[in-house]
């Protein structure tokens, strides 16, 4: 079984190292925050609403997705990226290969999986569904292939 850890930095796409804090850290001081550039963890229980109107002053966003049987990830990663416009990048943290597929069809843009998955074929999993019937944030729905 796989230990759960929430990172304490993240290297976002400029290969810059970005510090986090948690949700809940952000909410109780985010003017010292967003001064800071930092990151965040959001975890499923979080209520991103809380943070909808402080989106331009966060760095990045990680989102946990360690446990499996929980879809409110991806829901968040949709309402971040979609609905809200979140020009940053959002990680998909804890990952298992099983939801690659579907953390990128919401809108996550880069991912980290846990450790007992390391040196696998990712690519078979982020990339593995040559058709979709719903719509999602990288496609328009069923594509059909003649």
């Amino acid at each position: 079984m796989d230990e759960i850890q929430n990172p304490k930095s993240l290297i976002n796409r400029d290969y810059e190292q970005i510090p986090l804090v948690s949700f809940d850290e952000w909410i109780e001081s985010p003017e010292r925050h967003s001064r800071l550039g930092v990151g965040i963890i959001i975890e499923p229980k979080d209520d991103i609403y809380l943070i909808k109107d402080q989106l331009e002053f966060i760095e990045l966003i990680a989102l946990d997705f360690s446990n499996f049987d929980d879809g409110r990830g991806y829901t968040q990663a949709y309402f971040l990226s979609k609905r809200w416009q979140y020009g940053g990048e959002i990680i998909g943290i804890n990952a298992h290969l099983d939801q690659l597929q579907f953390m990128i069809r919401s809108g996550v843009t880069s991912y980290q999986l846990l450790d007992s998955y390391q040196g696998s074929n990712e690519e078979d999993y982020s990339k593995g569904f040559s058709m979709c019937y719903q719509a999602a944030a990288n496609n328009h729905g069923l594509n059909l292939q003649y």
